[in-house]
């Protein structure tokens, strides 16, 4: 329900050039030094602490012998493999391979780090304009327009929230890409006890909005990503954060990976 794009905005900074069949750590390494990217922070509001927090993001991300070395060997297939050019695959092949093992690692966090990282991403649904959160899930947010509000948003977390979301962030693409990660499924059982825990919240929450028969039929159709898809993503979210302990991670554990 939550995922990113890490990347896109740092490499776009940052020209490849034929520099992409040089290596991962060779392209990547110094971005956080790059004077345009560093400028670019500042345009988007990032100053003072914060700003350090993010070129220190960056430094960290790209500097990760683990991340490096797991880049390293998936990028390297697809650029032997792909008739295309060199640079463009491996631009695409990053982003995509740096989302999946997010989509894995995110799954092997602390259950802190993923709560963290949660109330992050859904504190974005929540602070963003309805017709703007009403595009992104129906996916006609133009990717300008998200990083406006993005950055918003992020410019105005604490900084230890900040830091806290950016290494859990790290933390979830390192061990996603380590040889032979996989993400840690739940099971069918534990599947059915999230449902349990929060459909009947989700039923109460419906029940108490101004048009809850129309919300009850976009619901009982399946149609979650329409008119109503926002305050969906916010019931579910308050419905999981309402549990306590083991059930409260099962169900962001849910929320995260579907």
């Amino acid at each position: 329900m939550f995922k990113r794009l890490f990347v896109a905005a740092l490499l776009l900074l940052h020209p490849l050039g034929a520099h992409a069949q040089a290596g991962v750590s060779d392209v990547l390494g110094s971005i956080h030094l790059d004077p345009a990217f560093r400028q670019d922070l500042r345009d988007r509001g990032f100053t003072g602490e914060r700003f350090d927090i993010m070129v220190n993001h960056t430094r960290s991300l790209f500097t990760d012998q683990e991340i490096i070395s797991g880049l390293e060997r998936r990028i390297a297939a697809q650029l032997e493999a792909s008739e295309y050019d060199p640079d463009t695959v491996f631009f695409l092949e990053l982003d995509k391979t740096l989302n999946q093992a997010y989509d894995v690692g995110v799954t092997q966090l602390r259950p802190a780090e993923r709560q963290l990282m949660f109330q992050v991403d859904t504190g974005f649904i929540r602070a963003i304009p309805a017709r703007d959160c009403r595009r992104m899930m129906s996916g006609r947010m133009s990717g300008d327009r998200w990083g406006a509000l993005n950055d918003a948003y992020l410019v105005q977390l604490s900084p230890n929230v900040l830091d806290g979301y950016q290494a859990a962030t790290r933390k979830a693409m390192r061990l996603g890409l380590a040889p032979n990660a996989s993400p840690r499924r739940l099971t069918a059982q534990e599947i059915r006890s999230v449902e349990e825990a929060i459909l009947p919240k989700i039923d109460t929450m419906i029940s108490q909005q101004k048009d809850p028969r129309a919300m009850y039929d976009a619901w009982r159709n399946g149609d979650t990503s329409g008119r109503y898809a926002c305050a969906f993503s916010q019931m579910f979210a308050a419905a999981a954060m309402s549990l306590q302990d083991g059930r409260r991670d099962l169900a962001l554990r849910y929320l995260m990976t579907n």
